[in-house]
């Protein structure tokens, strides 16, 4: 499967919220980082970790442009992040509740067919 498709395939299951379906196209010790500053590594913690983030802030990627470097182990990925309520890692307050969309950055890298990192990077809302 090309790197664009396995990514589009991770967009996919994230959105869906269907974890299930998203781990078995990361390594067992994949590293997974969040905006709020969290990283874990490995299936279960990465599963666990992801979930809670994503149903939390009930969140979706879209308007996502895919870009891949040439030798096929590394992915960019500018999109919207729309959630459902807001926590602002800076002042580590909740702030307001309510729908939302933030400009974001999903890096994901591989090494053969699995990928190895998940990273998530988002901007705060004005």
């Amino acid at each position: 499967m090309s790197l664009e498709n396995q990514t589009l395939a991770v967009i996919d299951a994230l959105n869906r919220h269907d974890f299930d379906a998203l781990l078995p196209m990361f390594e067992e010790e994949a590293v997974l980082d969040l905006p709020d500053g969290i990283r874990v590594i490995g299936h279960a913690s990465f599963r666990d970790t992801l979930a809670a983030y994503v149903l939390r802030h009930g969140i979706t990627l879209s308007d996502h442009v895919v870009m891949t470097d040439g030798a096929g182990f590394r992915v960019a990925v500018e999109c919207t992040l729309n959630g459902s309520d807001r926590h602002d890692a800076e002042s580590g307050s909740d702030g307001d509740a309510g729908p939302y969309a933030l400009p974001a950055v999903l890096v994901l890298e591989r090494e053969g067919d699995l990928f190895t990192r998940l990273s998530l990077y988002a901007g705060t809302r004005p």
